[in-house]
């Protein structure tokens, strides 16, 4: 029973003292190979002699040693025979700046003329045109009259439909009637206004042709009226007077 006792009780010793001993048999095998070997200063080298050992290994000629009066700044050596020359053109090709005034986006037109609107800023027309008035009358080619200045206008309005203009304007607001030239999105309003035949253009402009098609064609006012209002033939039935005078007409018929 005592040396039952005793094993159970130096067990526990015996497998730490053998894990021990496999610990210290595993560092000496690894730490051998990859220990340090000391330097020998006895001997040293300077980095001039290792670098001629290095370049007669390589079978080059060895560096030579920098030399600063050869590495001197032009202006430090022979000054007096440099001369300045005209920088070398850009390599690539410069784009010019438009320096120009730029176009303003306009706001809530009001159309009061073929070719004339208003602004909150002011009232403006285009250039190269002539206004046709609201009031214009014009004749059509069968002698019969129509109010081409109200349906030019009409027609204008229809075209712009409410769309802001870019126009060059000279400040936020003016007073006077500016003559300018906008574009309504990629459209020029002046130049549909040419085309269709409702305002004249001023000679040598650069609408004029486009005028000059639309008399040939008879387009806007230089045609008939665009409503199809057919004129109203006479009767030709004369009533001999019955010695009633008929009066004027009260309620006479307003020209529209």
């Amino acid at each position: 029973m005592f040396w039952l006792r005793l094993s159970a009780a130096l067990r526990p010793a015996a497998i730490i003292l053998v894990l021990i001993i496999i610990g210290l048999a595993l560092y000496q095998f690894l730490a051998g190979p990859s220990t340090p070997k000391r330097l020998d200063t006895s001997t040293t080298v300077s980095s001039d002699e290792a670098s001629r050992e290095t370049a007669a290994a390589a079978g080059a000629k060895p560096p030579r040693a920098i030399a600063p009066a050869k590495f001197a700044t032009p202006f430090a050596q022979n000054a007096v025979h440099l001369e300045r020359i005209a920088p070398r053109p850009p390599l690539t090709p410069t784009i010019a700046k438009d320096t120009g005034p730029r176009p303003t986006l306009l706001h809530k037109p009001l159309v009061i003329a073929a070719g004339q609107m208003v602004f909150p800023q002011g009232e403006l027309h285009f250039k190269d045109l002539i206004v046709t008035e609201p009031d214009e009358i014009c004749s059509a080619p069968d002698g019969s009259l129509w109010p081409c200045g109200i349906i030019a206008r009409t027609a204008f309005r229809n075209f712009v439909g409410g769309r802001s203009l870019a126009c060059v304007v000279p400040s936020n607001t003016w007073d006077d009637t500016l003559i300018v030239t906008c574009l309504m999105g990629k459209q020029d309003p002046a130049a549909w206004l040419a085309s269709r035949g409702w305002v004249r253009t001023i000679d040598g402009g650069r609408y004029s042709d486009l005028e000059r098609v639309a008399r040939v064609e008879g387009k806007g006012i230089f045609g008939s009226d665009p409503r199809g209002i057919a004129a109203v033939p006479d009767s030709k039935i004369v009533i001999e007077p019955d010695g009633i005078n008929p009066g004027s007409d009260p309620l006479p018929v307003p020209l529209r």
